[in-house]
C-alpha cells in the first residue's frame, strides 16, 4: 500500500471537509477529480484507487452516518422510485455476474478484462474481474442515491455542483495544452509522476498522428480525454444557445474545442459531428426560430474563425497546415490500422457472445469490448439493456414534458436539467462510438444532479398548478 502525491493532495481535503460537515464541499472535490483518471491517490498492489473515489467514499460515509443517526429525507422518496428501471438493471448486473458464469462455464470464449495478461479470448469462468466491476456498480449506485438524498436538502446547491465539473474541465484542458507544450518543446517539465501513477491502467502517452503528438492530458488515452470533453462541449454549446450559464461557460467552449482538436480523437472528430447533426435537426423540428438563429450565428462565427486562423496559419506558419492536412489523413485511414480491426473483431465477438448465450449475456465483468453497445450485449445481455431502455425512455420523456411546460422559464432548475442532460449525452454517444464501459463516480453525480433537479422542476410546477 503507497500513498502518492496526488493522495497528498485530496486525502487532507476530503478530511478537512468531512470534519466540517461539508459534504457539498465533498461532492465539489469528487466531479474536479473524475478528470484524473490515470492517476492515484492510493495504490493497493496492482491496483489504484482514483482520485474521484477518495472524496466520493468520504461523502458516503458522511451519508452513512447521517441515515444510522436517524436523519430522515422525506423528499428523497420520489426521486427513488422514479429511478426504479435504473436500479433494475443494476440488481440485474450484479445477479448475472455471480449466475451467468456458472451457467455458461466453458461454453463460449470471451475477452477478459486485462487484456495485457491475456491477449487473446479464454473459455468463460467466474473470475477477478466480476467481483471488481461488481464493486465498481455497487459504488456507483450508493454515490448515486447518497447524492439524491444530499440534494433534497436546502442547503444543497446543483449550481456549485455543475461549476465544480466545468473546473474539472479546465483542468483537463490546461494539463493537455500543457503536455501538448512538452511534447512539442522538451525542454518544458511536465509532471506524469503526478498525473499518471495508476499502476492499473496502461497510460498511452506517446502516441503520435502523423508528424502532431497526441495528447491525452489527465487520462490514460487521447480517446478517453476526448469522450470527457465531448460531454462538456455539449453541455456549453447548449448551455450557450440556451442563454444559460456566464464566462466560465463559454470560456469552457472554447477550451473544448481545442484541446479536443489536439488529441486528434477519430471518437471525438465523430461524436462532434454527431452533436452538430442533433442540433440541427432539433432546431428544425422544434420550429424555435431564436435557437435557430443563434445556432446559425455559431455555426457561422465557427466558420469564419476556422477560416481566418486557416489562413493567418498558410501564411505564416505553414508546417502547420502541412501536419493538420497529415492528422486528417491519418484519420481517414484508421478504418485499415490494425487497432481498428481488432478493435472491430472485439465487437463481433460480443455480438456473437450475446447470440450463443442466447440473449442472457455472459455477465457483468466477464467480456471487455471495444464499444459500449456490444459490451452490455455480451454482458448483461438483452434484459439488462430492457431495463436501460426504459429507465432511458422514462428520463427523458419526463424532461422533455417538464421543460415543455416551462419553455420560457430561465430558471436554475431548467438550466441544471439541460446541462447536465446534454454533458451526460455527449460522454454516452462518445462511448458508443468507441468505449468499452459508461460511467465513473463523477458520471452518477452528474445524473444525480439531472433527477434531483427534474425532481425539483416539477414539485415547483404542481405547488404553482394547486395555488
Amino acid at each position: 500500500m503507497g500513498l502518492t502525491a496526488m493522495g497528498l493532495i485530496f486525502w487532507p481535503l476530503c478530511l478537512i471537509f468531512f470534519f466540517r460537515k461539508d459534504p457539498q464541499r465533498l461532492l465539489e472535490l469528487t466531479l474536479i477529480g473524475g478528470v484524473l483518471q490515470a492517476s492515484a491517490v492510493l495504490v493497493l498492489g496492482g491496483l489504484g484507487l482514483q482520485p474521484s473515489m477518495a472524496p466520493g467514499m468520504i461523502f458516503i460515509a458522511f451519508m452513512g452516518l447521517q441515515l444510522a443517526l436517524g436523519i430522515t429525507f422525506p423528499e428523497a422518496m420520489r426521486p427513488i422510485r422514479f429511478c426504479a428501471p435504473l436500479f433494475f438493471s443494476f440488481f440485474w448486473a450484479i445477479l448475472g455476474s455471480i449466475l451467468l458464469p456458472r451457467l455458461f462455464e466453458e461454453k463460449v470464449l470471451v475477452w477478459p478484462q486485462k487484456l495485457d495478461e491475456i491477449a487473446t479470448r479464454i473459455p468463460l469462468s467466474p473470475q477477478r474481474g466480476n467481483m471488481t466491476q461488481d464493486a465498481y456498480l455497487v459504488l456507483d449506485l450508493v454515490m448515486f442515491v447518497m447524492t439524491v438524498l444530499f440534494l433534497t436538502r436546502r442547503e444543497a446547491d446543483p449550481q456549485r455542483l455543475y461549476r465544480a465539473y466545468l473546473i474539472g474541465a479546465m483542468l483537463a484542458c490546461v494539463v493537455g495544452f500543457w503536455e501538448m507544450a512538452h511534447r512539442l518543446i522538451g525542454s518544458i517539465p511536465f509532471p506524469k509522476t503526478l498525473f499518471y501513477s495508476n499502476p492499473g491502467w496502461a497510460v498511452l502517452d506517446t502516441q503520435m498522428s502523423g508528424p502532431v503528438p497526441r495528447i491525452n492530458s489527465t487520462f490514460t488515452e487521447p480517446a478517453a480525454c476526448a469522450t470527457f470533453l465531448i460531454g462538456t462541449l455539449y453541455s456549453t454549446v447548449w448551455s450557450t444557445l440556451r442563454g444559460y450559464g456566464g464566462w466560465l461557460t463559454r470560456l469552457m467552449l472554447v477550451m473544448s474545442i481545442l484541446c479536443l482538436l489536439m488529441t486528434t480523437s477519430t471518437t471525438g472528430y465523430i461524436a462532434m459531428l454527431v452533436g452538430m447533426l442533433l442540433l440541427v435537426i432539433y432546431a428544425i423540428i422544434s420550429r424555435k426560430r431564436q435557437l435557430f438563429r443563434r445556432l446559425m450565428l455559431f455555426i457561422g462565427v465557427g466558420v469564419l474563425c476556422m477560416g481566418f486562423t486557416t489562413f493567418a496559419l498558410a501564411a505564416f506558419a505553414p508546417d502547420v497546415i502541412k501536419g493538420a492536412a497529415a492528422v486528417i489523413l491519418e484519420t481517414q485511414e484508421k478504418k485499415q490500422s490494425v487497432s481498428y480491426e481488432e478493435r472491430s473483431q472485439k465487437d463481433t465477438d460480443s455480438y456473437q457472445l450475446a447470440w450463443e448465450t442466447y440473449g442472457l449475456g455472459t455477465g457483468w465483468g466477464s467480456n471487455r469490448s471495444s464499444s459500449l453497445l456490444p459490451g452490455f450485449l455480451s454482458t448483461i445481455g438483452v434484459v439488462g439493456i430492457l431495463g436501460l431502455v426504459i429507465w432511458n425512455g422514462r428520463l427523458f420523456a419526463t424532461i422533455f414534458r417538464t421543460l415543455k411546460v416551462a419553455a420560457n422559464e430561465q430558471s436554475v432548475d431548467a438550466w441544471m436539467i439541460e446541462a447536465t442532460m446534454t454533458a451526460l449525452l455527449g460522454r454516452t454517444v462518445a462511448t458508443l462510438i468507441s468505449g468499452p464501459v459508461l460511467g465513473t463516480m463523477d458520471f452518477y453525480v452528474l445524473l444525480a444532479i439531472l433527477v434531483s433537479s427534474l425532481m425539483r422542476a416539477q414539485a415547483r410546477k404542481r405547488k404553482t398548478l394547486r395555488a
